[in-house]
């Protein structure tokens, strides 16, 4: 028994090191400059992103807008930023840029820049704990902080993940992908959030129609599986407050 304990760590330990990584830099645009932050963040400093995936230093890069607004103040992000990596030992931010500047072509940085008018409310690095790929437009992000991270983890991949799967692969939702991931850095009790899942859908209507749904399980199209994962799970002691955020973000490009 202990034999196999150390594997299962050993096992885990090997995992985590080979996991996706994603830097989350979360912008707070202003309404009057969004069209200039939008154009120069796709038509320039994608390119850039583009020549970086060509040579193997980063996996993906993509610009999500939030759907709606919380509120309006300039610590409220409208916008992320994802630049995603394939292990945290690929992960060299500092390269990605100084290596592929060339990519801008004959368009000079400080004509391009995003960071004079907008402002970086905060920033994560995140681990991809599990997923479920497809295709997807519209993101909705579900924040949480349990009390204990490692059985949220596990309770997600064997209990929520089979009912999600079920869900994508028979379209009862409209869901079209799935994921979850956990907070690298920073960390701690003052922290916003600790893990998130992503539940992923191609039109607006069908992530609000899942959030009634949810809310309200026995209208589901698949009320009998997620009444059986009600009975079975544990989500109430691990957070007993809930998500504490569900926001849409809609997908603006992504390159990969």
């Amino acid at each position: 028994m202990k034999k196999l304990s150390i594997f299962l760590m050993a096992l885990c330990f090997a995992t985590a090191l080979s996991a996706q990584i994603s830097y989350l830099q979360y912008r707070h645009v202003p309404a009057d400059h969004e069209d200039k932050f939008v154009e120069r963040e796709t038509k320039h400093w994608s390119k850039v992103a583009q020549a970086a995936i060509k040579k193997g230093q980063m996996s993906s890069w993509s610009l999500w807008k939030k759907v709606g607004v919380t509120n309006s103040y300039d610590t409220t992000p409208n916008y992320v930023i994802v630049n995603t990596f394939e292990s945290l030992d690929n992960m060299d931010m500092n390269k990605v840029w100084s290596d592929n500047m060339d990519a801008l072509g004959d368009v000079k940085p400080e004509d391009v820049e995003t960071m004079s008018f907008t402002t970086t409310t905060f920033d994560y690095f995140v681990q991809r704990e599990d997923y479920i790929d497809g295709n997807y437009k519209f993101a909705l992000v579900n924040y949480g902080k349990p009390t204990d991270l490692t059985a949220f983890i596990q309770e997600n991949r064997s209990l929520w993940k089979p009912l999600h799967q079920a869900s994508i692969e028979n379209i009862m939702n409209a869901m079209t992908y799935w994921g979850m991931s956990s907070v690298i850095y920073p960390v701690g009790n003052l922290d916003r959030f600790s893990v998130f899942t992503v539940d992923g859908f191609n039109k607006l209507n069908d992530a609000l129609d899942y959030l009634r749904f949810t809310e309200t399980s026995d209208n589901s199209p698949n009320a009998a599986a997620w009444n059986d994962v009600i009975d079975k799970t544990k989500m109430d002691e691990l957070m007993p407050n809930g998500f504490e955020r569900r926001i849409i973000y809609e997908r603006v490009l992504t390159v990969k």
